[in-house]
């Protein structure tokens, strides 16, 4: 697809990087940094410094090399941002935001109200998602946060597909209504607003409603309000992912320790050959990294039926 360097966008981009584009620069496995290619600016990170004429013209996931090392130029994806974005409050991350595009049925048309914009992590994966003649309407009552977003999805050349309004859904409701195909919820209070969320949920194709909740409180009095306000199949779910690694790890049994001591346990092995051989390690999955986010929420999820005229 070809992008003119005066209209960079998250949804379409050149095979090279041009002026004006955002790119993530990944410097090691814990640090990614967001940039806005300009002429004339520098990046300083751990690996030294990067001249952003450096970065124009060249292809993306390209390793650059800075004064003090090595980089690698990625394009951006609803991971890498919010992997990378700069945060104003806690976000939610990958796992979750996967987890709630699903249950939300999100898909490209798709209208979605989104309320708790926070930091814009979730509003992005919900933005390319329903990209490109789809649209999310997304509500925050802090008005500093709603502007920088609305600046990003700008930047992000998402402005076509996003609403970013000032509005606390909980006293005053979204802003749409019977035109919704899904409805998320980060709020502190979700049982204020789930009346209004079956208002903005369009009536004639129905849909779905999610709530994201960190106390078990919370979600007890989301599930009944939902129950009074006509939803069914009301479900919630917790998601706790562990990341593994396979490594060469060196294991005994107690009865091993006591015929052979403190040494390695070997075991046979047949390669490609037929032959018989000795491996001294055995491989086994461990968490990696060894300190890893356990609980972050629970999704509440349920269906609002379609009304038959």
């Amino acid at each position: 697809m070809t992008l003119a360097p005066t209209e960079p966008s998250f949804l379409t981009y050149n095979d090279r990087i041009q002026e004006g584009d955002t790119v993530i620069v990944y410097v090691t496995y814990g640090q990614m940094v967001p940039t806005v290619v300009k002429r004339g600016q520098t990046l300083m990170m751990k690996y030294g410094a990067l001249r952003h004429e450096f970065i124009i013209g060249k292809k993306w996931g390209q390793r650059l090399s800075a004064t003090a090392g090595y980089v690698y130029i990625l394009r951006p994806s609803s991971d890498l941002w919010t992997r990378s974005l700069p945060r104003r409050t806690q976000i939610l991350y990958t796992a979750d935001c996967a987890q709630i595009l699903s249950l939300l049925d999100a898909k490209p048309g798709s209208v979605i109200c989104e309320s708790g914009t926070g930091s814009g992590s979730l509003s992005h994966a919900i933005a390319l998602t329903v990209a490109p003649n789809g649209h999310l309407y997304t509500h925050d009552i802090d008005e500093t946060r709603t502007s920088k977003v609305l600046e990003e999805f700008k930047t992000h050349g998402l402005s076509s597909v996003t609403t970013a309004v000032v509005r606390n859904v909980c006293t005053s409701g979204f802003h749409v209504e019977n035109d919704a195909d899904g409805v998320f919820l980060d709020v502190p209070a979700p049982w204020e607003a789930i009346p209004f969320a079956a208002k903005s949920i369009s009536r004639k194709r129905g849909g779905r409603l999610v709530s994201f909740s960190p106390c078990l409180e919370q979600v007890q009095r989301a599930c009944l309000a939902m129950s009074a306000a006509g939803f069914i199949s009301i479900e919630t779910i917790e998601l706790v992912p562990e990341q593994k690694k396979i490594v060469n790890q060196h294991r005994q049994t107690l009865e091993e320790f006591e015929e052979i001591g403190d040494a390695y346990p070997k075991e046979r092995k047949r390669n490609a050959e037929g032959e018989v051989k000795e491996d001294s390690r055995a491989s086994t999955a461990i968490v990696f990294p060894y300190s890893q986010p356990t609980h972050t929420g629970y999704l509440t999820h349920a269906t609002l039926l379609p009304v038959l005229e």
